[in-house]
């Protein structure tokens, strides 16, 4: 029975990586309702904010910890989460100025091309409440941060050398990461999905699996508004 699932967004929709009969894989979704639901057992760290910023509380804490650990060269990767108004908005347009008018801020091209997966999450979890126990945030670069020593990985994801680090580090804690990866890039076509997203969620899955080993990164406020959690899991990491 799959235990532990690390899941990122995709062009497709959803891409999640588990562990299942000893085999290590990875299975798209177009829904995350669907993703979920398929794994009923399973506790999920997913690449997605939850808990969203309001008039009261217009950064999030989490976000503005993950920035401070990942530091100039990678702090860039945490959008500023939007409001959640904002990202149910039918246009850019829109959304900044919902943004604006909520937290005084306008809302970057990056974040508004994951405002639908936000909102598809955030309408998720408001109507499953006991899924916040299993449907939790992790932010790929604080664990990969983590996992590499507390030491920020230097090349973007996006860069074949940066993507080769990751991989390196990853494959000390799951030493089946390449044949993973190898395989997703035999199967899939990237219109669909791109090999960071699958390493992304890979991460995520690692992380998942360390349980009670993880810490959090939280403050004040520890929840939203509406009561979903404003936190980011990440792997303590091991002397390996």
């Amino acid at each position: 029975m799959v235990q532990h699932v690390g899941v990122d967004g995709c062009r497709f929709g959803w891409v999640a990586v588990f562990e299942d009969n000893g085999e290590l894989l990875y299975r798209l979704f177009s829904k995350f309702a669907e993703l979920v639901a398929f794994f009923p057992a399973a506790n999920f760290l997913v690449d997605i904010p939850i808990g969203l910023p309001w008039n009261a509380c217009p950064v999030r804490p989490c976000d503005a910890l993950a920035r401070k650990n990942l530091g100039p060269g990678r702090a860039s990767s945490v959008f500023p989460a939007p409001s959640r108004d904002a990202c149910r908005a039918s246009d850019v347009n829109e959304a900044r100025r919902l943004n604006e008018a909520e937290l005084g801020k306008s809302l970057s091209a990056q974040a508004w091309g994951i405002c639908p997966k936000i909102a598809e999450v955030d309408v998720f979890m408001l109507s499953n409440p006991t899924a916040q126990l299993r449907v939790r945030e992790m932010h790929p670069e604080v664990c990969f941060w983590a996992l590499n020593g507390q030491k920020v990985m230097a090349l973007s994801k996006s860069k074949k050398l940066g993507a080769e680090q990751r991989l390196e580090v990853l494959s000390k804690y799951e030493p089946r990461s390449q044949e993973l990866l190898a395989t997703f890039e035999r199967e899939q076509f990237r219109k669909h999905v791109k090999p960071d997203d699958v390493l992304d969620a890979l991460v995520g899955y690692v992380t998942a699996r360390e349980g009670n080993a993880n810490q959090r990164l939280k403050g004040q406020p520890e929840r939203d508004q509406l009561g979903l959690p404003m936190e980011m899991i990440y792997p303590q990491g091991r002397i390996l």
